[in-house]
C-alpha cells in the first residue's frame, strides 16, 4: 500500500492548509482564512508576494541572438566584430557564408574547409564530454531543482542560518532581502549578476551572502543597518575562473570558512577562500560536471553531484573522495540530517535513499545506499494525483519533517522522519497544495524557526508562503 494513503486528505476546493498544530492538519477559505487564526509564530515574518510587474522584463534570449552587421563595413571588420562578439566559430561560419563573403572566395573556400574541421573535433569533444553540450542559461535551466526556472518568478530563496532573514533571486536576476525587524527591502543587483541559480547565506556572517550565476559567484556584504535599498556594486566581490561558468551551486561550509562552487560543464569543485579571492579545485575526471554540492551538518564531509550517475562524498579532514554510482540517472536532489546520515534522490525515479555511513569512517567499503521511501505516484480518493519522480526535496536541521517536491505532480508531501540508531523510520505528515493554478516552483526550511520546523514555499503566482509545523510543550501522542 502506498503511503500517501496515510496521509490526512487534502483540504476542499475552496480551502488551503494553512500549518500543522499537534497532529492537526489546520485548513481555512482561501479568501477569507488567515494563519494567526491557529498560530503567532509567523507574526514578524515579512510579508512576500513577488508581482507580476516585477519579473515583466525583457532579456536577449540565446535563441533569438541575430547578426547586426553595419551594410558599410568591410568584410574583415564584420568578421572581426562577429569573433569579438560571438567566438571564433560564428566568425568562420560568416566567413564561409557566400551570402556575405563575396570579397574573397579562396577566403571563403578556406573558412568552409576550417568550420568542417572545427566541427568535426567539436563533435568528438562532446561525444567524449557530453557535459560540454550546453551553455549559458541552459546549463542552468537544465539542472535546476527550481520547476521552470527559465520563467518561474522566484530562481531560488535562502534562509540566513541564525535571525529571520530571507533572500530571493526573482527573475529579473535581483536579490530580495526581506527581515522581519526591518520594513524595508535590500534589492542587491550588478552588470555581472545575471542567471541566477543559487543563493547561500555566510554562517556567523549578517551581512555576507553569495550568489551563483552565469559569470561565477558574487559575494556581497550588506550592512544590515543601513537604511540603502539598493546597495552600490562596490559592495560585491566577483569570483570566477575560466571554464567555471555558469556556476549552478554555491553553498557556505557551516562554520563559514570556506565556499564550494559548481559548474555543470567543469568536472572541478571549486573551493573558494573568499578573503583571498583564491580557489582550490576539487577535480576527478569520471563523472562530467559538478551539479550541486551540500555540506554536512558537521561540515566534515560534502556530497558532490555530477551530471552523470557518478556522486562523491568528500572527507573535508583529507580532502578524499569516495566514489558512488546512483542506478539508472543523476542524482537530482541531496539533504543532510544528523548524524551525517545524507538522502538523496535519482532523476525520474520515485524512491528516496538513505546513505549512513560510508568507507571514509569504516576503512573499509562496506555500506550501501538503502531506498527509505517509496512515493510512487498514486490517484488519491478526491481524484487528487500525488507523488512521482522527485524534482527537490528538503530535510529540517532538527532531522526531524522531509518535504519533498515532485516533477509531475504538484501537491507538496511532508513527511516525518525520526532516526534511531543507523535506522530511518519515515512516516506521514501532511499535504502542502497551492491556490488555483499554483504550483511549487522552489522551497527551504526556515533554519532558526524555534517552534518546530516552518517551509517556505515559492509557488509559481509569485507567493511565497510559511508553512509551520508545530508541537506545543504540553502535548503528547
Amino acid at each position: 500500500m502506498s503511503i500517501f494513503n496515510s496521509f490526512p486528505g487534502l483540504p476542499g476546493p475552496d480551502e488551503t492548509a494553512f500549518c500543522k498544530i499537534n497532529e492537526v492538519y489546520c485548513c481555512a477559505n482561501v479568501r477569507y482564512g488567515n494563519i494567526s487564526t491557529f498560530t503567532n509564530s509567523i507574526k514578524n515574518h515579512p510579508k512576500i508576494n513577488v508581482t507580476k510587474d516585477l519579473y515583466h522584463h525583457h532579456r536577449l534570449s540565446d535563441e533569438n541572438i541575430s547578426v547586426y552587421v553595419d551594410v558599410e563595413d568591410n568584410l574583415l571588420k564584420k568578421i572581426t566584430s562577429v569573433w569579438y562578439k560571438q567566438g571564433f566559430l560564428e566568425a568562420l561560419s560568416l566567413a564561409a557564408d557566400p551570402n556575405v563573403n563575396r570579397e574573397s572566395q579562396i577566403l571563403a573556400i578556406t573558412a568552409s574547409y576550417a568550420l568542417k574541421v572545427a566541427n568535426l573535433f567539436t563533435t568528438l569533444r562532446y561525444f567524449m564530454q557530453p557535459h560540454l553540450k550546453d551553455i549559458g542559461p541552459k546549463i542552468v535551466s537544465k539542472y535546476s531543482r527550481t520547476r521552470n526556472w527559465s520563467n518561474a518568478p522566484v530562481k531560488s530563496i535562502a534562509w540566513h542560518p541564525h535571525a529571520t532573514k530571507i533572500a530571493l533571486a526573482t527573475a529579473d536576476d535581483s536579490v530580495r532581502i526581506y527581515c522581519s525587524e526591518i520594513s524595508f527591502v535590500s534589492t542587491l543587483k550588478c552588470k555581472a549578476q545575471g542567471h541566477v541559480s543559487s543563493l547561500s547565506w555566510r554562517p556567523y556572517s549578517a551581512s555576507e551572502i553569495a550568489v551563483g550565476c552565469e559569470q561565477g559567484v558574487i559575494v556581497w556584504t550588506v550592512d544590515p543597518n543601513s537604511m540603502f535599498t539598493k546597495p552600490s556594486s562596490s559592495n560585491a566581490v566577483v569570483l570566477k575562473q575560466p571554464g567555471h561558468s555558469p556556476v549552478t551551486d554555491v553553498s557556505w561550509s557551516p562554520n563559514g570558512d570556506l565556499l564550494v562552487s559548481c559548474c555543470g560543464s567543469d568536472t572541478s569543485m571549486l573551493v573558494w577562500d573568499v578573503s583571498m579571492e583564491s580557489a582550490i579545485p576539487l577535480r576527478r575526471v569520471a563523472g562530467g560536471g559538478i551539479v550541486f554540492a551540500r555540506w554536512s551538518l558537521s561540515a566534515t564531509k560534502i556530497f558532490a553531484a555530477t551530471s552523470s550517475i557518478i556522486f562523491r562524498v568528500w572527507d573535508t579532514q583529507s580532502w578524499i573522495p569516495e566514489r558512488w554510482c546512483a542506478r539508472g540517472c543523476r542524482v537530482v536532489a541531496a539533504c543532510w540530517g544528523p548524524q551525517d546520515i545524507i538522502l538523496f534522490a535519482a532523476k525520474s525515479e520515485p524512491i528516496v535513499y538513505a546513505l549512513t555511513s560510508t568507507g571514509l569512517i569504516n576503512g573499509a567499503k562496506t555500506s550501501k545506499a538503502q531506498p527509505v521511501l517509496d512515493v510512487t505516484k498514486i490517484e488519491l480518493p478526491s481524484g487528487d494525483i500525488v507523488g512521482g519522480p522527485i524534482l527537490d526535496m528538503c530535510w529540517d536541521c532538527t532531522g526531524k519533517y522531509l518535504a519533498v517536491m515532485f516533477e509531475e505532480t504538484h501537491v507538496i508531501a511532508v513527511f516525518c522522519t525520526t532516526q534511531l540508531m543507523m535506522h530511518l523510520s519515515v512516516s506521514p505528515c501532511c499535504f502542502i497544495s497551492g491556490i488555483d493554478t499554483e504550483v511549487p516552483s522552489t522551497m527551504a526550511f526556515q533554519e532558526n524557526f524555534s517552534e518546530g520546523a516552518c517551509l517556505t514555499i515559492a509557488w509559481s503566482s509569485g507567493r511565497i508562503q510559511y508553512f509551520p509545523i508545530i508541537y506545543t510543550d504540553n502535548y503528547s501522542s
